[in-house]
């Protein structure tokens, strides 16, 4: 009994013992990172989170964080371009809150393990990553070397085999990593590139199964086939495509054959087009059915057909993309009558504007809107860029008019906004432009206008009249001026705007004249055209039956605009 109370007390001694040193270390650091803790390397032990911020500040400072890649001995690029932000507050944060997070077990727990093992924190880095990927790709396209697989070739009636030659593959995602980690670390780092080794040995088995099977072929050629398309393969073609180190296909003779055959091959699916003349509709292009080279299928098919040697087309194996709508459905889709119509002119504009305008007009030209389901302008005019076929005109970007790549596209959404409010159809998304633009007020009083800017702003509306709506798009390169016009089946609904209200009318700010040594001296040039700010507002009604059926009111607070010129002073430079 004497001995079970020694031991109870020991215990409770032993107990006390610990809670009292365990209160009095967290009394200690109290306000204080606990021990054997580091931020990027740095230990912070006993530090305020003040100090530490300066601490970690410090060496980021003096030692900003500089990575060089290296192939070997050899720099590959030292990534000074990147515009990288460290954020220490935060790991300071995590520092101080090891130890503290959670329940008490889970406390003791951390400051325990912190104590044993220690514990470093990694600053988050902040950069664009489409600017590392492009650092990425320049260290590729440096480093890496594409395999020359071995070949047969056939002289002198022999076959005869091409050695080839090992390849460099960077390991991207593991480089991405790496440069990520260090850039979270102040000083100078070298990071050694990692790379795979890409080996090209032959495959005896290969070998002789590409050999056995030229016999069969002897002088018979294989045909790919598809639709209207039909490709017969020449001997250095099919010799080529055997594979003879890893696969049984050549994988660069069959990449170089289906680049060659996708353009034939391959369409994208697109719906039947109606054209509305005469009070009624007509078909004027039939749907077409899309088609995509199914590459893995080819491959094996490939495989399967070289190695038997039989004398037979390959029908290319593709995957099929139906259209919604198609020229049988003529009948089905409820397009009677005119709708809606919507005018815009656009004189003085520059010619780039004048083309992307009527380039715009004719990618939504034709679009059809089933039932129930929402227009989005910005689908359906597609990528706005050069790439695409626009050229460069005034745009509103960041605060200024500057040139860009498909300034005036606004002028076709614009116009199609009005259409559509004379159609009476739900104005889902609309957003006005950031400044009255005269192109908008030559027909029209303010307010009634739609700016797109792909993915921040769009032009979006309901068709909720049961029946199909086809949106037609012309445009008069004479006049300068557009016409949208929706056609469907009217259940009746008349539309209103009231005149636009204008208020907080406010004028523009000073012409802003700003130096630049570019122009000769004594030159200006305008980059910049003054507006009015003002609050513009109207009220937009639909009825039918004597019945209010959707309503709206429009608000565009338009900023007041200054008119800013590029002032020459190129001359003053050479004095």
């Amino acid at each position: 009994m004497r001995k079970i109370k020694y031991i109870l007390g020991s215990l409770f001694v032993f107990g006390t013992m610990t809670l009292a040193i365990l209160a009095g270390y967290n009394l200690a650091f109290r306000d204080l990172i606990f021990p054997r803790i580091k931020i990027a390397g740095i230990e912070v032990t006993g530090m305020d989170k003040a100090s530490a911020l300066e601490l970690i500040s410090s060496y980021f400072k003096t030692e900003p964080s500089e990575v060089m890649l290296m192939s070997g001995d050899s720099e590959i690029v030292k990534l000074k371009g990147l515009k990288v932000e460290q954020d220490p507050l935060w790991a300071i944060d995590q520092a101080f809150g090891v130890g503290r997070n959670g329940n008490i077990l889970t406390q003791i727990t951390e400051q325990y393990r912190s104590l044993r093992e220690g514990i470093d924190i990694t600053v988050p880095v902040k950069l664009d990553i489409g600017e590392l990927n492009d650092l990425i790709d320049e260290v590729v396209e440096k480093v890496e070397q594409k395999p020359i697989y071995p070949k047969l070739e056939y002289v002198g009636k022999k076959i005869s085999i091409i050695k080839g030659k090992n390849g460099v593959e960077v390991k991207k995602d593991e480089l991405r990593t790496e440069i990520l980690s260090m850039f979270s670390l102040p000083g100078k780092h070298e990071i050694s590139i990692p790379v795979n080794v890409v080996n090209t040995n032959e495959n005896p088995e290969l070998v002789s199964k590409a050999i056995e099977a030229l016999e069969k072929w002897g002088d018979k050629r294989l045909t790919l086939r598809f639709r209207d398309f039909e490709k017969r393969l020449n001997f250095e073609e099919m010799i080529n495509l055997f594979g003879l180190s890893q696969d049984i296909i050549d994988r660069n003779s069959f990449e170089d054959l289906t680049t060659e055959i996708k353009p034939t091959v391959e369409v994208e699916s697109s719906d039947a087009i109606f054209v509305f003349e005469e009070g009624r509709v007509k078909e004027f292009k039939p749907e077409v059915i899309g088609a995509t080279i199914d590459i893995p299928s080819l491959n094996q098919k490939l495989a399967e057909y070289l190695t038997a040697g039989e004398d037979k087309a390959l029908e290319i194996p593709v995957i099929l993309s139906y259209p919604k709508v198609k020229a049988g459905d003529i009948n089905d889709l409820g397009i009677k009558e005119l709708i809606g119509t919507g005018k815009s002119t656009f004189a003085h504009s520059i010619p780039g504007r004048v083309f992307n305008v009527n380039l715009a007009a004719t990618r939504v030209n034709g679009t059809l809107v089933p039932p129930g389901e929402e227009f989005s302008f910005n689908a359906s005019v597609g990528d706005i860029s050069k790439a695409t076929g626009y050229q460069s005109a005034y745009i509103i970007s960041a605060g200024r008019t500057v040139l860009g790549d498909g300034g005036g596209v606004c002028q076709v959404s614009t116009t199609t906004f009005r259409a559509a409010l004379d159609a009476g159809l739900p104005i889902t998304e609309r957003k006005a432009h950031a400044y009255r633009v005269g192109y908008y007020e030559q027909d029209s009083p303010p307010g009634i206008d739609a700016t797109v800017f792909s993915p921040s702003a769009d032009l979006k509306f309901m068709n909720d009249t049961g029946h199909y709506i086809l949106i037609q798009e012309e445009v008069d390169l004479k006049k300068l001026s557009m016409k949208v016009n929706i056609y469907g089946t009217s259940d009746g609904r008349k539309s209103t705007i009231t005149k636009p209200r204008i208020s907080n009318q406010s004028a523009p700010p000073a012409t802003l004249y700003v130096d630049d040594p570019t122009l000769p001296l004594g030159t200006t040039k305008q980059i910049d055209w003054s507006a009015w700010g003002a609050k513009v507002a109207f009220d937009y009604k639909v009825e039918r039956g004597g019945e209010t059926i959707y309503e709206k009111t429009f608000v565009s607070n338009y900023q007041p605009w200054q008119a800013i010129y590029l002032k020459g002073t190129g001359d003053l430079a050479s004095r």
